[in-house]
């Protein structure tokens, strides 16, 4: 976007000094009535003046003729460890003919630079390309983001001093603007579509599937009418809508269970978001739930626009925050999972990213893992961890087909073993 750039004038430590020395040497020179002191005093403080009305002209010169700014950051929301550049361009406020060597000597005259937070570059200073035309002076810098979340950029500042170096000014253009940044993603495409074809093979079995396999789910606002099964519908009494699962539409859902931990928490969400966004690639609808994502975004994503349904759903994990403590992540992952339960369409693949559970967690999924198509990721702290294990084994004696992993393992290759892993009782 473009925004009127604003100027902020210093005096340095050189022009305080030179006008102290003024002050105090005219003093003298009235105190002993000695004109020659007092002289050279006022001609000290003139010194300053003069250089700032001098300063406050260039400033008012390069605000008039270079009033806006526009930066453009590629890609935009960025993502954890995918590299970005920053471009940031100073425009003359005016097409006038004329004047080019005027305004070359201003842009010459000039250095510039970005303040950008420590989370966008990687906590490493930036290398930035400064070009100058007698109209335009831009900035480009790469970024490569280090953590997911919101982060502030800019303004970017041009540095301006008069001859003496009595004071300088530096001039913010463009406002400060925050850029959002998605967790990293690891590409799980390849074995996105092995989990919904496995899935296929629990329910189905070893049986070819007739033209009359689909699965059926209450009536839900906004269902097409067209999907309604009358048969069904006036045998249970509730309206019952088809959801064809050979139609490569089988839905999933992607429980995330937030740790307390920063760094496993980040872990955790990349993991999630991972599996989510390659279970939508592969053609199928996701939806996340765990932390604080509420009722209001439990509906399955990638129904009608896979592509939006991405960006919508990796959107909703930059904003995602750790719980204050077990307790608190424990209820939340409750509440997930009754979210999942209350809405669970028949047939729908289930994927966990959890911290080693308590018993009531381990209580309220055992009916999930009942389905026959739950599978889990247990973080474990390291690669003996007893807790990880007790939990991925109690989650296998309900049905759910469970590893651990710790953050540091490789995310595709944990999750082709758990794929390719054989049923567990």
């Amino acid at each position: 976007m473009s925004t009127r750039a604003k100027s902020d004038t210093v005096l340095t430590s050189r022009g305080i000094g030179l006008s102290a020395s003024g002050v105090v040497v005219g003093a003298m020179g009235m105190g002993l009535a000695a004109p020659p002191l007092v002289y050279i005093g006022v001609a000290m403080v003139s010194v300053v003046v003069v250089s700032g009305v001098w300063m406050l002209l260039s400033v008012n010169s390069f605000l008039t003729r270079f009033p806006y700014a526009r930066r453009d950051v590629t890609p935009r929301p960025l993502t954890v460890g995918v590299p970005g550049r920053v471009t940031v361009s100073i425009t003359s406020g005016s097409a006038r003919r004329g004047g080019g060597a005027t305004r070359r000597a201003i842009t010459a005259a000039l250095d510039i630079r970005e303040q950008a937070s420590a989370e966008l570059t990687g906590g490493l200073g930036t290398k930035a390309t400064v070009s100058r035309t007698p109209d335009a002076l831009s900035l480009s810098y790469a970024l490569l983001p280090s953590r997911r979340g919101r982060w502030p950029l800019g303004p970017a500042l041009v540095h301006s001093s008069e001859p003496l170096g009595i004071l300088w000014a530096d001039s913010s253009v463009g406002a400060a603007e925050t850029i959002p940044v998605w967790p990293a993603i690891v590409d799980l495409s390849a074995t996105a579509g092995a989990l919904m074809g496995h899935a296929d093979r629990v329910v189905l079995g070893a049986r070819s599937p007739s033209p009359d396999d689909s699965s059926l789910r209450e009536y839900r606002e906004g269902d097409d009418l067209r999907r309604v099964h009358w048969p069904s519908s006036a045998r249970t009494g509730t309206m019952q809508v088809r959801s064809d699962e050979r139609a490569g539409r089988r839905p999933a859902t992607v429980l995330l269970d937030t740790p307390v931990d920063p760094d496993a928490l980040e872990w955790s969400i990349s993991a999630a978001a991972s599996i989510a966004v390659s279970v939508l690639g592969s053609g199928h609808p996701v939806r996340l739930l765990g932390g604080h994502l509420g009722e209001r975004r439990s509906h399955h994503l990638g129904r009608q626009h896979p592509d939006e349904a991405r960006v919508e759903l990796l959107n909703q994990t930059i904003d995602i925050s750790g719980p204050a403590s077990k307790a608190e992540a424990a209820q939340q992952l409750k509440r997930a999972i009754r979210l999942a339960g209350d809405d669970l369409v028949q047939g729908e693949v289930l994927v966990g990213v959890f911290d080693p559970l308590d018993s009531s967690c381990l209580e309220a999924l055992a009916p999930l893992g009942q389905t026959g198509h739950a599978w889990a990721i247990v973080r474990a702290a390291s690669t003996d961890d007893p807790d990880a294990d007790l939990c991925a084994g109690a989650l296998r004696r309900t049905g759910w087909r469970a590893t651990t992993a710790t953050s540091k393992d490789d995310l595709a290759a944990v999750w082709t073993t758990l794929l390719t892993a054989g049923d567990v009782a």
